[in-house]
Formats: structure tokens, sequence, C-alpha cells
């Protein structure tokens, strides 16, 4: 009887590579990998996370409606024609943003005299603001927004009041009613701003570039609060637009305890989970990983070395 060297050859290989060093993450799941990144702005790294998306946050780590894009490095937000600036995100039990408008940005001459408006089932206006308001294209004689004056260009003044100087101002009708002047403006900004601007204390523009607060009106945030304290990072399937809790080898509705129920994930984490695991007999658990797309490796091996005796 002859006998064909190769099956040695493939027991040989496989046992002498059970104990090359292996790096595998349980964490390595597309899903929960890109979650766990806040948005980052080219080389600029911010903290803006759940339920925003958008540059290197797939929209599955986010919800509809919070999508950001970068320009010049920076996250911005669009909503009713306005772009703001994302400047600062806290993760407190009401999540807030820190937002200046775009095109106030280092300069109170925009190309466009817009009102500032949000969607307002996404955010809402935080506490503890007052706005300035804006006058472009008045006429000289108009007294009751003169003093805080800024010249734009040979054919436009900005002119500008804070909330406590408009009410002391003479002004019983808007300018812009009378025809006194073309265009109003309401820039919020944070109330210690105003009352800086009020006591001379800072300049107008350091003042708008401060931004202004938003509550984010997220109904998942109670979700979002319990996946994370669980190790989860928080996202929304693509599908149904639920809230997914991903986790790190798994993806469930709720948390990532042992006892709720998980979902597929569209990265084939269930594939990933399976093969990270050793190869285990009965409660006995080994450092054996498959070299062959299934878990097949034992069998293989038990059935090349019973031929060795055919």
């Amino acid at each position: 009887m002859q006998y064909s060297f190769l099956p040695f050859f493939f027991i040989t290989y496989f046992f002498s590579i059970i104990n090359l060093p292996f790096s595998l993450r349980a964490d390595d799941t597309v899903e929960y990998a890109n979650c766990s990144q806040p948005i980052t702005c080219g080389s600029v790294k911010s903290n803006i996370s759940y339920p925003f998306w958008g540059a290197n946050r797939a929209e599955y780590c986010g919800k509809s409606g919070y999508e950001v894009t970068c320009q010049a490095d920076a996250p911005m937000i669009t909503m009713r024609n306005i772009t703001f600036r994302i400047l600062d995100m806290s993760s407190t039990t009401t999540p807030t943003v820190k937002v200046a408008r775009q095109d106030y940005w280092g300069t109170i001459c925009p190309p466009t005299y817009v009102p500032t408006n949000l969607i307002f089932s996404l955010f809402n206006y935080s506490s503890g603001l007052l706005n300035v308001s804006f006058w472009y294209g008045c006429n000289t004689n108009v007294t009751a927004v003169a003093g805080n004056s800024h010249f734009c260009n040979s054919s436009v003044t900005a002119t500008y009041l804070t909330q406590t100087q408009t009410r002391a101002s003479n002004a019983s009708v808007d300018p812009v009613t009378t025809g006194a002047c073309q265009y109003k403006v309401m820039v919020p900004v944070f109330e210690s701003a105003s009352e800086a601007l009020d006591n001379n204390a800072t300049d107008i523009q350091t003042a708008i570039d401060g931004g202004f607060e938003l509550d984010v009106l997220d109904d998942d945030t109670g979700l979002c609060e319990i996946c994370v304290a669980s190790g989860g990072v928080c996202g929304q399937d693509s599908t149904s637009a639920q809230f997914i809790c991903f986790c790190q080898d798994s993806s469930s509705t709720a948390t990532c305890s042992e006892n709720s129920s998980t979902i597929p994930t569209s990265s084939g984490t269930g594939e990933y989970g399976s093969c990270s695991q050793s190869i285990s007999c009965g409660d006995v658990k080994s450092n054996i990983f498959t070299l062959f797309g299934k878990r097949t490796a034992l069998s293989t091996v038990a059935n090349l070395g019973s031929r060795l005796h055919a």
C-alpha cells in the first residue's frame, strides 16, 4: 500500500500555526467601529456624535435631519437655507450643541439678509440667550438704531443693538416697518456676551463668533444613554429608522447586555462573532482558529488522519 505525504503536510502545517499570535478585536464590527468615532473634518476631530452623522460617520450612526458636512475642516449643519458652524457638543441628559451662523462668521456683513431660523422638530433654543438685532440699508437720519454702526461697503452699513439696547431705544416701531431700513436680522448670542457688549467689554464680532446653544430634540436620548452605559454606541436602522444599539460583537434594539435581543447588521456582524471564536469541544475552549472558510478544521484534520489507514 502506498501512502501520500500530502495529509501529513496539512496536519503539520495546521498545528504549526495554532500558536501564532492573533490580534482579533471583539469591537472590530464595521458599525461599532464607525459609530464609535466622532465627526472628523480633515485633521480636526470634534466631539460631535449621535444623533449626528456625516463626514466619516455613516448614516446609520445618526438620525435623519442631523447630517453634518465639512467645509474648510469645520463641521456644518444646514437648515432653512442657513448653514450653522458646529462649535461644540455636550452629551448631557439633554444633548446640546453650540453653533454660530456661518454667514456671520468673521463678519457682520453677510452676502444676504436671512432671519435666523431652525427646524423646531430637531432643535430648540437653549435658555440664557438674547438677540442682537442688525439693520441694513438704513437712512442716515434713523436715530432709533444710531450709535453701533459698522461700515460694510460704500453702499451698506450694518447697524446693531443688543436686546437690552433695543428695549431702551426710542424706537416704538421697527425701522424696517416704516421703511427707514431695508433689512433686519436677529442673531442669538449668549446672555453673557450680550451683557459684555452693553458694558463695552467685548466687540460685536467676538460676541457673534461665540455662537449660541441649541437643545437637540432627540426622542431616543434615554435609549442612547442606556446603550452607552452598557458599552454600546447609538445608531439607527437605515430601513426602519428605529433606534439601534451597536455592540462590540452584535447589535441590539436596546442595550448590549446578554439578555437583550440581538439583530443582524449590514456588515455581517454574525459572521464576525462566529469566526472570532476559537474552536470549543464541549465546555473546553481552545486557542485553535480555523484556516478554512467554515469551522471544520478539527474534523478536516481528523478526516485526513483517518485516510492514512484507509
